[in-house]
């Protein structure tokens, strides 16, 4: 056995090594094409799929920080267009029911909120560069409740781009205030820190992002990489109840018919120790060639945190223990109604995705931002985008990308690691980024 191991371990070696070179060939590849001749959203499309067929197989597309060329892209950044506020009335609405279970269902009707850039066009936003900072606010009326009546028309997210900046005012007057701050905290792998909130309700939502992607040619397959460990959703006025909240798989689909869609799928969970109470979230696959009555279904149940805390992230609906007491059921279409029923009592609506518009950011202009902030960043890139110039974008992009190769080359000659500016350096083990005292927030 000694002997097998030791010539194993070698040839194991040399395996990885060639697996490692031949992605970074591949990578080098699509680095190289920026000079894409893009006329129209087909176009794209089929550009798009022409890069992404040569990386078929390759574990993590996004760990590879491709350098595409301004045509393929989205004149948005990522930091921005990763934010899960897309309806910030539903986020304050959280912790106002007295009734625990109100509370949870809140929370599962914010949850399917923050997916609301998913009904729409795909996109594919500026990658970020190490630092990258993003502040921005949403105002929402003191009153709102979060139900689907209070909102109008669904809008395309691509509305938020960084030509479209809302100033807001000075004076919020009886509107509650919904901060974001964000801060990508590490480059290999793509990881960003975040937290939301909005102190006159007493609420906050922390987080790391970090996604993985894998192309099979057939279709894209989204989900969380080791550092995010979900959304914590955190109420001080509650006793501080925290939720702690996953993300679903998105498999983007329609390759073959040049229509790409996101759909959802696998499971989901929120859970509250405080409380006992859990919700599981269950996706069907959709089929193109079926109409589905439903593509979601749940439960949310009571359970005993000692016997069962560390067990529900790998439950699916039926693995739910008859001792756990189901108080609600919930189901629909996630893209457009969602119906939630408690025990012995009337079906009503969740909430209704098709009935959304995406909230206003208010966003500081250009001149008051700092160096590190977004729409600073690529600002440039973008304005020669929307001008249709995108041979002298691709540029733009190509030198910004290269001086953070450089700054990088530095840092690593001096043997300095990357420090956040806003962030404590200690959120790797719990996923629940907290902010520096002296974090310099510009909102």
């Amino acid at each position: 056995m000694g002997k097998e191991a030791t010539e194993t371990t070698p040839r194991n070696s040399v395996s990885a090594d060639s697996e490692t070179q031949r992605q970074k060939i591949q990578a080098e590849d699509v680095d190289r094409a920026e000079d894409v001749h893009v006329d129209g959203d087909q176009s794209k499309f089929s550009a798009i799929l022409s890069i992404l067929r040569k990386l078929v197989g390759v574990a993590d597309v996004i760990d590879l920080r491709l350098s595409l060329p301004s045509q393929l892209l989205d004149p948005i950044p990522n930091l921005e267009y990763w934010n899960y506020m897309e309806s910030p009335e539903h986020f304050v609405a959280i912790p106002e029911s007295d009734d625990e279970i109100e509370r949870m269902l809140a929370v599962l009707a914010w949850w399917f909120s923050k997916m609301l850039k998913h009904t729409g066009k795909v996109h594919k936003p500026f990658n970020s560069i190490l630092g990258e900072q993003f502040f921005c606010r949403w105002e929402v009326p003191g009153s709102a409740s979060g139900g689907a009546g209070d909102c109008s028309r669904r809008e395309d997210t691509a509305s938020s781009s960084i030509t479209n900046v809302s100033l807001g005012t000075d004076e919020a007057g009886d509107k509650l205030q919904v901060e974001y701050i964000t801060e990508q905290v590490s480059h290999h792998p793509p990881v960003s820190a975040f937290v939301y909130r909005c102190k006159q309700r007493g609420i906050e939502a922390v987080g790391m992002d970090h996604i993985k992607a894998k192309f099979t040619g057939l279709s894209a397959t989204v989900a969380t990489g080791t550092e995010c460990k979900g959304i914590f959703v955190r109420l001080a006025q509650r006793d501080n109840e925290t939720y702690r909240c996953t993300h679903p798989v998105g498999s983007i689909v329609g390759w073959l018919r040049g229509s790409l869609k996101v759909q959802m799928i696998e499971s989901s969970y929120i859970v509250c120790a405080k409380t006992g109470l859990a919700a599981i979230i269950e996706f069907k696959e959709e089929r193109w060639f079926s109409k589905d009555k439903g593509n979601v279904t749940g439960k949310v149940f009571r359970y005993d945190e000692s016997a069962y805390g560390d067990q529900i992230a790998s439950w699916r609906l039926k693995d739910i223990p008859k001792l756990c007491k189901v108080v609600a059921t919930f189901g629909g279409n996630w893209d457009q109604r969602v119906n939630v029923q408690r025990s012995e009592q009337a079906e009503r609506l969740l909430i209704d995705m098709a009935a959304l518009k995406i909230a206003d950011k208010v966003v500081k202009p250009l001149e008051e931002q700092g160096e590190k902030e977004s729409r600073r960043v690529w600002n440039p890139v973008a304005a020669k985008m929307h001008q249709g110039k995108y041979g002298e974008a691709s540029r733009i992009k190509r030198g910004i990308e290269e001086a953070q190769r450089a700054l990088a080359a530095e840092r690593k000659e001096r043997g300095e690691e990357f420090v956040p500016a806003l962030f404590k350096p200690s959120y790797s083990a719990t996923g629940q980024p907290e902010l520096l005292p002296s974090a310099p927030i510009n909102l």
